[in-house]
């Protein structure tokens, strides 16, 4: 922290003066400079990559909006009462601060509407995307989980185009396009290569795109390659300004009405993950987030929630696939599928294979008090059989195709136990288990083909397409990774998105949102977007409410 005396400074002092310095240029940082600018503020945005995007970039971009308009284009309705049970029944309690649910459901669907009518964004509601417990109290079977319409990245972007990421694994298809797959419907796929020479962007690098658009337009300034080093404070502990380091060296850059910490989790800082979460992690976020915000705000006292939580995602892995450097962990997007099941390094099942993304890796992280061990710690085993091979591609290894020598295989399960090193006699037992148990029909042991999860997009699970025998050889086996898409904690904000303080009150001049803030849902994720939806929106809330200070700050001055 660097201190200041109090009132007007000598402008030699600073480098640079802005209304307003939002750091990071995911969801929650775009929408913040879009909310400040259309405040009247000077609006100076600092991005630590190269690249402009953060994690939103690299995601599916959907965020999730009780009582948006689009609902009625689904034939779907919602209320706030329905939205706040649903939420409330997953949180269990154990959301950071009861009232900010009343306020993110108050919210969104303005911010929604706002960004519809004053940006080149444009949102959709796939027919077919429900909430991820859609059977619970207030869930719906669609249009709370909201996708950005294509956009034409080159011919609105020109040269900073190429400065704005794209995701190394999603394709370059729009969720209701892929829903689409294996009915009369399904889009035919040369539209991707269409797409990826056009540059059109869909999914998160869509949602980016548009709304940095909205930016340019606006004038805003962005540095790329700039990381904020330290929060600047006057005498009476307000934020008023920052010091980042940029290609050139060390700036001082003033913010009259204060700074946004929009600048990501701290999933790529491993002295933090262990501190706080306390257990290593796979980031499947690029990596820069390294908790420079969160860093900075507890400097200043910030109060902090959610400090132990990730938004898991498990994770998976092409050995021979690198992205900026480092190895590429992608999406697993098969242990729901009829003839898998998923093993621990014991060789046993510890949970249905099929539950939310979210909820899996949290059974990566129990503890047996009777083993005194930690018995599901990645990496943990898909496996499966020549059936499901195939008929499904598994990362870059198409059906049809020979076996890669990253993909252990064996003709028998005691040779595949034997390979990957797992007790064969519990591999056979687990297995037999588990294809007696689908020949009648049903799990008892995890309720696989219970869980709406399991088939959120075409009604819920069901035994029928979730459950099948593994009794095809060759047999095969996928390491499954404890991967994250970023970090849940961070300060806990007020309605405005300013920055709380341990001893009452906020740190005047500082906001936080998206990953660089405590997530309102605490250790629960509603829906698809439950991440993007609250960075959005408290993004709206801390720009607006850091415009008016500003310009009440220059009127002072």
């Amino acid at each position: 922290m660097t201190s200041l005396p109090a009132g007007p400074h000598d402008p030699a002092s600073w480098d640079r003066t802005a209304d307003v310095v939002v750091l990071g240029t995911g969801a929650a940082g775009l929408s913040a400079a879009t909310l400040a600018a259309d405040g009247g503020a000077e609006v100076l945005v600092l991005e630590k990559a190269a690249m402009v995007g953060g994690t939103t970039g690299v995601s599916g971009g959907m965020p999730w909006v009780p009582c948006n308009h689009h609902l009625a284009d689904v034939g779907e309705t919602d209320s706030r009462e329905e939205a706040l049970s649903y939420i409330r029944r997953l949180t269990l309690g154990r959301e950071p601060d009861a009232d900010l649910l009343e306020v993110y459901v108050d919210t969104a669907a303005r911010m929604i509407a706002y960004l519809e009518e004053h940006t080149p964004v444009r949102f959709a509601a796939p027919p077919t995307f429900s909430d991820y417990y859609a059977d619970q109290i207030g869930g719906k079977r669609r249009g709370r989980s909201l996708e950005v319409e294509p956009f034409d990245a080159r011919t609105e972007l020109g040269d900073w185009a190429p400065k704005l990421r794209t995701s190394p694994f999603m394709p370059r298809l729009t969720m209701a396009e892929g829903a689409k797959f294996g009915t009369p419907d399904a889009p035919d796929l040369s539209i991707l290569g269409q797409r990826a020479a056009a540059d059109i962007r869909v999914l998160g690098p869509g949602l980016v795109a548009a709304l940095f658009k909205g930016l340019l337009d606006r004038g805003v300034t962005v540095f790329t390659e700039t990381a904020a080093r330290d929060l600047v404070t006057d005498r009476t502990g307000a934020v008023v300004g920052v010091v980042a380091e940029g290609p050139g060296g060390p700036v001082r850059i003033r913010a009259r009405g204060g700074v946004v910490l929009a600048c990501g989790g701290f999933e790529w800082n491993r002295d933090m993950v262990r501190a706080f979460v306390g257990r290593d992690v796979v980031p499947l976020s690029p990596p820069y987030n390294e908790g420079d915000g969160h860093r900075m705000a507890m400097a200043l006292g910030a109060r902090v929630a959610n400090m132990n939580q990730v938004w898991g995602q498990p994770a998976v892995a092409d050995p021979t696939v690198q992205y900026e450097g480092r190895q590429l962990y992608q999406y697993e997007t098969l242990r729901n599928l009829s003839g898998t099941l998923m093993v621990n390094r014991h060789g046993r099942r510890f949970t249905n294979e099929g539950v939310t993304y979210n909820d899996m890796t949290k059974a990566f992280a129990a503890y047996d008090p009777v083993t005194v061990d930690y018995p599901n710690q990645g990496p943990a085993w898909l496996i499966f059989d020549q059936t499901l091979r195939d008929r499904t591609p598994v990362l870059s290894a198409m059906p049809g195709q020979e076996a890669p020598d990253w993909l252990a295989n064996a003709p028998r399960l005691r040779g595949l136990a034997e390979l990957i090193g797992i007790d064969p006699d519990e591999l056979e037992s687990t297995v037999d288990r588990f294809n007696g148990h689908a020949a009648a029909g049903a799990d008892p042991d995890f309720g696989r083909g219970t869980v709406w999860w399991e088939g959120f997009m075409s009604g819920g699970g069901h035994p029928r397409l979730n459950l099948g025998p593994v009794h095809k050889a060759p047999f095969y086996a996928l390491p499954i990774h404890d991967g994250v898409l970023g970090t849940n904690g961070g300060p806990l904000v007020d309605p405005d998105a300013r920055v709380r303080r341990w001893d009452g009150g906020v740190i005047e001049g500082l906001y936080a949102a998206g990953n660089a803030a405590a997530n309102i849902f605490g250790p629960m994720y509603p829906g698809g977007g439950a991440t993007i939806g609250p960075a959005l929106t408290f993004g709206y809330l801390a720009g607006r409410h850091a415009a008016t200070r500003a310009a009440a700050a220059s009127g002072g001055n």
